[in-house]
């Protein structure tokens, strides 16, 4: 009869899943064009996997900004942190461009980048809640064709003890 699954095999089980799930994060980052600095991702890691009374716990590792890449964000509210776009906008680099004979200081850059996030927000990326779903639904599979197997060999023992054989 075959074995179960032990807390070992579930605790790997899941330990893959967290660094499938870091990877395909990173493969739709930069499919989407999200790697400005290359700072997200370079600093998406998998955590090692814990275990928490009954639980199996996986989980990752994220910049505290991977929020306003994924959910973006509504206009209005305040403003983005200038800091923070200056930092964007040397890191990236943009270099202003000339508007009517004028072309703006990178301060100025900034302040106007922040003011259309203020008006106009940032769309969502979703690109982390798809991935997770991504690797979700190609272990699901796997994990649903072992168990089908699984009864599959077990039903065939069971039958065969019944009958006898």
């Amino acid at each position: 009869m075959e074995k179960g699954i032990n807390i070992d095999d579930l605790k790997n089980l899941v330990n893959q899943f967290t660094v499938d799930v870091v990877n395909e994060y990173k493969r739709e980052l930069i499919l989407d064009g999200k790697k400005a600095t290359g700072n997200l991702i370079k600093n998406v890691k998998p955590l090692e996997v814990e275990e928490n009374g009954n639980k199996i716990i996986g989980r990752i590792s994220l910049p505290d900004y991977w929020k306003w890449v994924e959910k973006g964000r509504k206009p209005g509210g305040k403003f983005p942190p200038p800091d923070k776009i200056r930092k964007w906008v040397d890191d990236k680099p943009i270099l202003p461009r000339e508007v009517n004979g004028i072309t703006p200081t990178k301060g100025q850059l900034s302040f106007l980048i922040g003011r259309k996030i203020h008006e106009k927000g940032i769309k969502a990326g979703n690109q982390l809640s798809n991935s997770i779903d991504n690797v979700y639904n190609k272990y699901n599979k796997s994990i649903s064709d072992k168990l089908d197997k699984f009864i599959d060999t077990n039903l065939i023992i069971i039958n065969r003890t019944l009958d006898g054989k």
